[in-house]
């Protein structure tokens, strides 16, 4: 019994023991945070996938980071997979960094979480555990900008955190407001008009600030003012708060409709038929509470149906075919004829990413009209002076077209591969003048010319054989043996480098000049004619020139255009002749991807040249014909080869 009981308490012990080490083993693998375990686990893999130790150079600015992800796999050979729903942009600049290291950096940053399936890393954003949603439902749609509210008796202080925490867009509350309790129900609307239905629904209005903040505060108690007829004879009921959705309206013979509805200052619903212009900007400024400041003399009547619509688009569209326009100025809207002081408006644009050189020309001719345009390119600013609305027209317009302009270097790699094999032959005899000595080579090859004695001497070998007797030759006679062959191989290589910006040409020339003897004779003088001569030394170019034109697109494709032209010099006809040339071009236009290398060129030039030169019909004669002839056959192969890869550096 004894025995059994020291057994078992042996047995728990050691389950205690194991047990603990367990929970210990746990809570160290628990305390190490997320980005802990990714990183060892990235490490793990260096075996596995050895381009994570791969060291980049990148640079990006506002890119996405599927996009800054594919580039880093495209040069790297990567297998990378990022979640498409997720929306963040990169702003980095990389130089000599291992991939791990930057995969590490971005789980960091942006809270990213990295997972593997065999060699391909996929990039995604974890879930987090939603909490328990105490104050009912708040969801916001980002892609669609669509926002979810479901709230009943809850704190209006909670709400707004809720909402700005979900939409990113600051929701603050007037003094007052913080222990309000709200309720509501909005399916899948705008976010401006689920809010502005929200307040509503809440005996609240909203109004937004010029840094985005939208401001929940409680309606003021309504003063309702009936006025009389107007001259036109219609009747207007107004409502001087800073929320009235009440629009007065009476229509008859000879009356005119006009329906204002106001819910903050961004958003007001205007329906008029035949109603005095003035009337109406009247109308709709003194519902917003507007200071302003109208020109009696604007006349005519409008017709129109905005709904939704700011304060000033309101003003644009009303006064868009007069001669009158807005300005805003120390809170006070100028409203007048666009040719007085007080509604002229004037401002200097700066360009940041191009030059204003010739931008006048690139401008369209209906924003311009009415304005004056001055450049200062010292400042590389436009100023830019007229009516404030057509001002400020022009400012949205210079910024949009005031984008980074990608610069791209492009590498060209010219390779140009001359073979030649050439045979000479043959024997030449005749009268010239004597050699005093035999010169020449005879090996490799046999180039030799000999002399008269040397001549004589053989034949005098000859002649003492006692078969034939040939006799000597003269002192001017002279004789040349040739056997020669001549192989050679030319390869010329050069790997220049352009950088250029988006749309406009890079252009490569690499060229050879070569002279000729022009002679110009004049008679100068008919009584006493004289003879002039003058001599001008005139150039021949021969170049090797590339011409290409980058543009490119949204997706880093680069189209190219390009051009390539060679020409070379051939041999002169004549001492004094200008050099012949041949020329190789093509023209071609290729769309590649950012870095990758494209095959131009195969241009190929093939010559033969056979000439001979004998004794008639002896050189004809096999085996004979080597001894009464001369033969040189040329065979000269050249081809060229050129290799372009584009890089968008920004």
């Amino acid at each position: 019994m004894v025995t059994w009981l020291t057994n078992q308490l042996r047995t728990d012990l050691k389950t205690f023991v194991i047990s603990f080490l367990l929970i210990i083993f746990s809570l160290a693998v628990h305390a190490q945070s997320p980005q802990d375990v990714l990183e060892a686990r990235l490490k793990a893999l260096t075996g596995q996938i050895p381009a994570l130790e791969k060291a980049v150079d990148i640079s990006v600015s506002g890119s996405s980071i599927q996009e800054f992800l594919r580039g880093i796999a495209n040069t790297t050979g990567l297998n990378i997979n990022v979640d498409p729903t997720i929306n963040i942009q990169v702003t980095n600049n990389f130089s000599n960094v291992r991939v791990l290291d930057i995969l590490l950096f971005l789980s960091r940053e942006f809270r990213l979480d990295i997972s593997v399936i065999g060699n391909i890393l996929s990039v995604t954003r974890p879930v987090e555990v939603e909490k328990p949603r105490d104050i009912g439902r708040v969801e916001f749609n980002q892609g669609m900008n669509l926002l979810t509210i479901d709230i009943s008796s809850q704190p209006l202080s909670v709400v707004a955190k809720e909402i700005t925490r979900q939409t990113g867009k600051n929701v603050i509350l007037a003094p007052g407001l913080e222990s309000k309790m709200v309720s509501g129900y909005i399916q899948r609307m705008p976010f401006d008009g689920a809010l502005d239905k929200f307040a509503f629904t809440n005996d609240m209005s909203i109004s937004v600030t010029a840094d985005s903040f939208y401001i929940l505060k409680a309606n003021e108690k309504k003063e309702i003012v009936q006025t009389g007829q107007t001259n036109q004879g219609a009747t207007i009921t107004q409502g001087r708060s800073t929320r009235n959705r009440q629009g007065g309206v009476r229509t008859g013979a000879g009356n005119y409709t006009l329906d204002v509805r106001t819910y903050f200052p961004d958003s007001l619903t205007v329906v008029a038929e035949e109603a005095p212009i003035i009337e109406v900007i009247k109308e709709v400024s003194n519902r917003l509470g507007i200071n302003y400041f109208v020109d009696p003399a604007i006349e005519g009547t409008v017709t129109l149906n905005i709904g939704t619509r700011s304060y000033e688009y309101f003003l644009s569209l009303i006064l868009a075919g007069t001669e009158f326009t807005w300005r805003y100025q120390n809170d006070i809207y100028l409203i007048g004829n666009m040719k007085t002081r007080e509604v002229m408006d004037y401002t200097v644009i700066q360009f940041q990413n191009r030059t204003i050189d010739k931008i006048l020309d690139y401008l369209p001719k209906d924003l311009t009209d009415g304005l004056e345009l001055k450049e200062y390119p010292e400042m590389n600013s436009l100023l830019v002076t007229g009516p404030a609305p057509k001002v400020e027209r022009m400012r949205l317009f210079a910024q949009q077209i005031d984008k980074i302009v990608p610069v791209i270097m492009i590498e060209v790699l010219i390779v140009d591969i001359t073979k030649s094999y050439t045979v000479t032959t043959g024997i030449d005899a005749g009268l010239g003048t004597p050699e005093e000595e035999t010169k020449g080579k005879v090996f490799p090859g046999i180039d030799v010319q000999l002399s008269t004695k040397a001549i004589n001497d053989l034949i005098n070998s000859l002649n003492g054989l006692g078969v034939v007797n040939i006799g000597n030759v003269t002192q001017n006679f002279y004789l040349n043996l040739k056997a020669l062959e001549n192989q050679g191989i030319l390869k010329v290589r050069s790997t220049p480098k352009l950088s250029t910006l988006n749309g406009h040409e890079a252009t490569l020339s690499i060229g050879n000049t070569e002279y000729y003897l022009e002679e110009r004779t004049d008679i100068i003088g008919t009584q006493n004619p004289q003879l002039t001569t003058t001599q001008v030394y005139k150039p021949v170019n021969a170049e090797l020139k590339v011409i290409i034109k980058p543009i490119v697109s949204g997706d880093d494709q680069i189209t190219l255009e390009i051009e390539v032209e060679q020409s070379d010099f051939t041999e002169r006809i004549s001492q004094y002749a200008p050099p012949g040339a041949v020329s190789r071009n093509f023209k071609s236009m290729i769309r590649v991807r950012n870095q990758e290398m494209v095959l131009l060129g195969g241009l190929e030039e093939k010559r033969l040249r056979d000439t001979s030169a004998g004794t008639p019909f002896l050189s004809r004669i096999p085996v004979i014909k080597w001894l009464f002839s001369s033969r040189t056959r040329e065979d000269s192969n050249s081809k060229l080869n050129v290799f372009i890869r584009p890089t968008i550096i920004n």
